[in-house]
C-alpha cells in the first residue's frame, strides 16, 4: 500500500491525521477499503469493520506533536457535517480569482448552473447537458482572455456576503466576445449587460442572476469514485456500478476529472495505489490533471466550512 507526498504533508502541518491521507483512495472503492486501510496503518489487520474495539482504541489514543487528540467524536461529527455541506458560491468562485481554471473547478465542484446539467455518478448516473461542456470551454477561454472578474460584496437585507461576476474589459477580442454572447445565451442572461449576481440553487429568478446549485464533498467524491476502471468482472457480480463511459470526442468534451486504473499487478510508477479484493487501484504518478484533482479534495474539503451556508432548496407545490 503506498501514497505520495500528500497525506504526509496534510498530517505534518496538522490538517488531518497521519493514516487519513493513506485511506483517502481507498474510500474511492468503498467505504469497507477506507476501514481496512485503516486497519492496516494501525496494526490491527485486515480484517477489520467500524466496530473493531482495536482500531477505535488506537485511533482514540492517538496524538499530535502538540498533544491534542487527533481523532474525537467532535472532530468525526464536524467532518460528516462538512462532508455532506454544499460548497457555498462565494467560497468557490474566489478560487477562479486567484487562477484556477473555471472550468475544472466547476465540473468538479457545481452540478447545475442556472438548470443547465453537468455530468452524475452512481446509480442514477446521467450525461452532462451538451450546453454544460459549452458553457465551460467558453468560460476558461474567457478566463485566459482576462476578461472576467469576481468581487464579493455584504447583502444589506440578509448580512451574507454574496458574488457579484463581470464579463468584460477594454479592448476586448471578437473572439472573446463571441464566448461573452455564448454564456448569455447558454445561461439566458441578458444580452448586453455586464454584471451578474451569484446566488446558490437550480433556477434563476431573473436575467441578470446566475443560479449555482453547487456540489458537496461526498458529491464531488461519488463523481470522482464513478471514473474508477472498475473490472469488469466486479461490475458483473453486481459488486459495484460500471465505469462511467466517456463522452464522444470533441473539441468542447468533457474529459474525467481524475483517472484511477485497475488492474492485477502494482504499479511501478503510481501517485498513490491501493489494493482490494486482489485488485491495485492507482493514479499514475505522471497523471498531472488527476494528481491535481486528487489534492484538490484537500482544498475541498475546507470549503464548506465557512460560516455562510448554501441555503435550504425551496419547493413550490402548485395550488391548483
Amino acid at each position: 500500500m503506498e501514497f505520495g507526498p500528500l497525506g504526509a504533508g496534510l498530517a505534518a502541518l496538522g490538517v488531518i491525521g497521519p493514516g487519513i491521507g493513506v485511506g483517502i483512495i481507498g474510500a474511492f472503492a468503498a467505504r469497507e477499503v477506507f476501514v481496512a486501510t485503516m486497519g492496516v496503518v494501525y496494526s490491527a489487520g485486515e480484517d477489520v469493520d467500524e466496530e473493531n474495539v482495536t482500531l477505535r482504541e488506537r485511533m482514540r489514543a492517538e496524538v499530535r506533536r502538540d498533544g491534542r487528540r487527533v481523532y474525537t467524536p467532535l472532530t468525526g461529527a464536524h467532518f460528516l457535517k462538512v462532508l455532506m455541506t454544499p460548497i457555498p458560491p462565494p467560497a468557490l468562485f474566489p478560487l477562479i480569482e486567484s487562477g484556477w481554471p473555471a472550468d475544472l473547478l466547476l465540473q468538479l465542484g457545481t452540478q447545475t448552473v442556472n438548470g443547465v446539467s453537468n455530468k452524475k455518478g452512481g446509480a442514477r448516473g446521467r450525461a452532462a447537458d451538451p450546453a454544460f461542456s459549452q458553457l465551460l470551454a467558453a468560460l476558461q477561454r474567457i478566463q485566459a482572455s482576462g476578461a472576467v472578474s469576481l468581487r464579493t460584496e455584504m447583502s444589506k437585507e440578509t448580512k451574507q456576503e454574496g458574488v457579484l461576476l463581470t464579463l468584460g474589459r477594454k479592448d476586448i477580442s471578437p473572439e472573446t466576445l463571441a464566448d461573452q454572447a455564448l454564456v448569455r445565451k447558454l445561461l439566458g442572461l441578458r444580452p448586453g449587460l455586464h454584471e451578474f449576481k451569484i446566488v446558490y440553487g437550480t433556477l434563476a429568478e431573473a436575467d441578470d442572476v446566475i443560479a449555482i446549485q453547487t456540489r458537496s464533498a461526498f458529491q464531488i467524491m461519488v463523481e470522482l469514485g464513478a471514473d474508477i476502471q472498475v473490472p469488469a468482472n466486479h461490475a458483473a457480480e453486481r459488486r459495484t456500478y460500471a465505469t462511467s463511459s466517456e463522452p464522444a470526442a470533441g473539441p468542447d468534451a468533457l474529459l474525467p476529472l481524475v483517472r484511477i486504473q485497475s488492474g492485477t499487478s502494482a504499479p511501478n510508477d503510481a501517485f498513490a495505489a491501493v489494493k482490494y479484493r486482489d485488485y491495485w487501484y492507482w493514479i499514475d504518478d505522471r497523471d498531472l490533471r488527476s494528481k491535481g484533482v486528487f489534492t484538490f479534495l484537500m482544498v475541498i474539503m475546507t470549503l464548506a466550512e465557512k460560516e455562510e451556508k448554501a441555503p435550504p432548496p425551496v419547493v413550490t407545490i402548485p395550488a391548483n
